[in-house]
C-alpha cells in the first residue's frame, strides 16, 4: 500500500476532514481492528483519489457531449394536437 504525504493530498485537493471520515467508515466497515489507522488512512486516500478520477473523467465526456445538440441525439416525432371543440358545434344540434 502506498503512503501517501500532505503534499500529494493538495494535489488532489483532499481535504482532512474528508480523508479521515472516509478511513472512519473504512475502519468501522472493518469491524474495528486495532493498529489499522495508517492502512485504513491510505485506503481513504486511494478510494477519495480514484472517485476524484472518475468524475473528472465523467466530466470530460459529458463536456464533450454536450457539444451536441439535443435534436441530434433524440430522434424528434410531431405533436397531435387534440381537436378543438366549441360550443357553437354543440349548440347548433
Amino acid at each position: 500500500m502506498k503512503n501517501f504525504n500532505s503534499t500529494s493530498n493538495s494535489s488532489l485537493n483532499l481535504s482532512e476532514s474528508a480523508i479521515r471520515e472516509a478511513a472512519y467508515y473504512i475502519w468501522k466497515n472493518n469491524g474495528c481492528p486495532a493498529n489499522t489507522s495508517l492502512s485504513d488512512w491510505n485506503a481513504a486516500i486511494n478510494q477519495l483519489s480514484s472517485m476524484a478520477a472518475l468524475n473528472s473523467a465523467a466530466k470530460k465526456i459529458s463536456t464533450k457531449t454536450s457539444s451536441c445538440k439535443a435534436s441530434t441525439l433524440v430522434k424528434k416525432t410531431p405533436v397531435k394536437k387534440a381537436a378543438k371543440t366549441t360550443a357553437k358545434k354543440k349548440s347548433s344540434k
